[in-house]
């Protein structure tokens, strides 16, 4: 028996039903796009911010670290996109592991990179070798060996010690494809290497706000944080104005 979908499965779901994207691989970049919300792709070297959402009036924008590898990018947009299905409302969310909405987030993000329904008929009637399994799911999909784990056990696919016993493999993308005989995709270069005037502005604000830390902010920036420079005072910091010239992606 299949499992029930849960709520965040469900609003996936909705996603692609209302997108027309069927059953297989999605790009979650062009997805934020066609859903209105702006991306920023940055390169974080020290991996201290992976990801952020900031609604606005025109649907928001979402900030993912290219510094990261192409299926932690993907992950981490799917995630984003999680947050403005899901908290919509919410006046901005900063990645934190163990926050709810985050937890939330991430199961959106599983199920809307891969999809119930087709990682079901891609594995239908395939030996039930669980590193295989995984392997196709990877290749399918574009996912990590843990993020495609994590939802086929969620699936009903595979059980729990079947999950834990993979994960202490210490699978990669690369090498549980090529263990597999497929071939893995190339990773992105890492984007641009200085943010655009108006971004850099946002991050400053977000920081006067309290709603991002200095610490991160600074990351965010490449500068210490007793380096952070002030920001001219805006009737409105974070809202529509600030939309105009910046590229859609800095990739």
């Amino acid at each position: 028996m299949e499992p029930e979908l849960s709520p965040q499965q469900h609003a996936a779901e909705a996603i692609r039903h209302e997108l027309d994207l069927g059953h297989g691989l999605v790009d979650p970049f062009i997805v934020a796009d066609q859903l209105g919300i702006e991306v920023v792709r940055f390169p974080v070297v020290d991996g201290s911010l992976e990801g952020m959402y900031r609604p606005t009036e025109l649907g928001g924008y979402i900030f993912v670290n290219s510094q990261a590898v192409s299926v932690r990018q993907r992950f981490t947009a799917a995630h984003e996109l999680g947050h403005h299905r899901l908290h919509g409302t919410t006046t901005f969310v900063e990645s934190v592991i163990d926050a709810p909405d985050d937890w939330e987030a991430n199961r959106f993000a599983e199920a809307f990179l891969v999809d119930p329904t087709g990682v079901r008929r891609l594995l239908a009637g395939l030996e039930h070798d669980v590193v295989s399994m995984i392997a196709r799911t990877c290749d399918e999909y574009w996912v990590s060996p843990s993020a495609a784990g994590i939802a086929l056990k969620r699936f009903g696919l595979i059980s729990e010690p079947e999950l834990a016993s993979f994960l202490a493999g210490g699978w990669t993308y690369a090498s549980i494809l090529s263990a597999n005989g497929l071939r893995p995709r190339p990773d992105a270069e890492p984007g641009a290497a200085s943010l655009p005037g108006r971004f850099r502005d946002r991050v400053l604000r977000l920081v006067e706000l309290g709603q991002l830390s200095p610490e991160r902010g600074g990351a965010m920036l490449e500068v210490e944080v007793e380096s952070l420079p002030p920001v001219a005072p805006s009737p409105d910091p974070l809202g529509p104005a600030l939309l105009d010239d910046l590229p859609e992606s800095l990739d």
